[in-house]
């Protein structure tokens, strides 16, 4: 069975017409219980990053930046799949954007990278942090805002400080 794909092309669907297999049915409930404590945190993360950002003077991070919901609108999706890439977009999206808040708060009290370990993952935003044990660029850096950059993410190279 073949159908137009959402660019035009045609190609199987057998593979949506199977039954879930029994692992994914097990996971799902788990899987979409996941909702309450993300939405939970979504609304205290909101109110954190309103009420704080702003009295510190740190610029707002742009959310629509990090949470993008648009791939249930391919055509070559079942409805189950579409729920799910929906949830998926939703919950990646905001644990990068809770990343991006977090980060910004942590430049602003905790300028300082953590001490070298083997196997540690050291966060991207940490690049312009002082050096672990380094007092001097920890006070230089401490209360800093950087610039506006309402397009950045924490791939991207950080903006230039400015003083407080």
């Amino acid at each position: 069975m073949h159908t137009p794909s959402h660019f035009g092309r045609t190609f199987s669907v057998s593979f949506s017409f199977r039954r879930p297999r029994l692992n994914t049915l097990l996971a799902a409930p788990f899987l979409y219980a996941m909702i309450v404590p993300l939405l939970l945190f979504d609304l205290f993360l909101e109110l954190y990053h309103h009420i704080v950002f702003p009295i510190l003077g740190i610029s707002l991070v742009p959310r629509r930046a990090y949470i993008r919901i648009d791939r249930h609108r391919l055509s070559f999706l079942p409805p189950t799949l579409k729920l799910a890439c929906a949830y998926c977009g939703y919950a990646n999206g905001l644990l990068q954007y809770a990343v991006r808040i977090a980060g910004e708060t942590e430049a602003y009290f905790c300028p300082s990278k953590h001490q070298s370990v083997p196997g540690f993952h050291s966060p991207p935003h940490h690049r312009d942090f002082a050096e672990y044990g380094d007092a001097e660029g920890f006070f230089r850096r401490l209360y800093r805002v950087k610039e506006p950059t309402p397009s950045a993410s924490t791939t991207k190279a950080p903006a230039s400080r400015t003083g407080s």
